[in-house]
């Protein structure tokens, strides 16, 4: 069994949210330099017999410093960044005001239209297809491909089975990787997507906050959170992954101002590349009766924490159940405060 480790480059140097600017040759950001060192120790033990890179130069940069001195890097034309044609460096207000059309077009149809003079996800797609057969056949051991959100896309949606249209939702965080473990001709993906570490650092997670614009008042209550939490993790006297339960806290209202913004928060540190913590944000609004402990300690010190106040169960429900005037919202207040009870029994504390 091999395993080819296919990664997204680090962030570039350029903002790809309002420009058309994939196909554009622009180096790493500080940020991204930093995220390819962390794929540098992450790579160190997997037995690395070469990396393959797309020529760009920021994925070349992340070659080269995960590569370290003693891997070979080999530049692949074919690992290029899916072509966008005439849209090139555009900024998508242009784009959209020049082609009103062709820009409707692709909307509806996202994997499969490519823009004018370009290519499209899916062409994209089974272009990475032939390239990793063809490195795969001429190689052993395993393998780095480094290349861009866009053709890593289009491969996995081919390697997953799914509709072009959803390539989307398949989540290639700058930094991030994918495993690719290959048995004879049978290529299977797992681990979708995800960062070296499982939680972002305390550096990564104030510039999440900036990222998704988490007003002040919202990271001083999620500070306060992440204290009681610990303070709580320490009375249990359990073994639990302070980390993962810490970052959560810090994090667990990332979007708060978002609908059903427990949820949302969720499926973005899941994009972001972090799905363990992304499963453990996205309950701590209502709590499965097989939740885990650091999302059962992350609810309950939501709930004993009011704005940046530290507060008994009683005061937090008491001061909630006064907006409760609906009788789904009065069951809604009842499950939720049973359900803190639940949790503080369940952890041996008197809350």
């Amino acid at each position: 069994m091999r395993t080819l480790y296919l990664i997204r480059h680090g962030q570039p140097l350029t903002d790809q949210c309002r420009t058309c600017s994939y196909a554009q040759d622009v180096p790493l950001s500080p940020e991204g330099r930093r995220q390819a060192e962390a794929l540098a120790l992450w790579v160190r033990d997997k037995e690395i017999q070469a990396v393959y890179s797309s020529p760009l130069l920021r994925c070349r940069q992340t070659a080269d410093i995960l590569a370290g001195e003693y891997t070979p890097v080999y530049l692949e034309d074919d690992l290029r960044e899916v072509d966008t044609g005439a849209w090139t460096g555009l900024a998508f207000d242009e784009i959209k005001a020049r082609w009103p059309a062709e820009y409707g077009r692709r909307g509806r149809e996202l994997g499969t239209y490519p823009p004018p003079g370009g290519e499209s996800f899916q062409q994209a797609g089974a272009r990475m297809e032939q390239t990793a057969a063809r490195l795969l056949a001429q190689s052993q051991g395993n393998l780095v491909v480094v290349a861009h959100g866009g053709i890593n896309r289009g491969w996995l949606c081919r390697l997953l089975g799914r509709s072009p249209n959803q390539v989307m939702t398949l989540p290639q965080p700058w930094g991030g990787l994918t495993e690719v473990h290959v048995d004879g001709d049978r290529l299977t993906a797992e681990r979708l997507g995800v960062r070296p570490s499982p939680w972002p650092s305390r550096e990564e997670i104030e510039a999440l906050w900036e990222t998704y614009s988490t007003p002040a008042p919202v990271r001083t209550h999620c500070e306060a959170v992440a204290l009681r939490a610990g303070e709580l993790a320490g009375q249990t006297g359990l073994t639990l992954n302070l980390g993962l339960l810490n970052a959560a806290c810090l994090l667990h209202d990332l979007a708060r101002d978002w609908p059903d913004h427990a949820r949302a928060c969720g499926e973005l540190l899941t994009k972001e590349g972090y799905p363990e913590l992304g499963a453990v944000i996205a309950v701590h609004h209502d709590l499965p009766q097989d939740a885990g402990m650091e999302a059962g300690l992350l609810y309950l010190a939501d709930k004993l924490v009011q704005g940046d106040r530290p507060v008994t169960l009683e005061e937090r429900f008491q001061a909630k159940r006064a907006f409760c005037g609906m009788p789904e919202a009065l069951a809604a207040w009842e499950r939720r405060y049973r359900r803190a009870r639940q949790v503080a029994e369940r952890l041996g504390l008197d809350v």
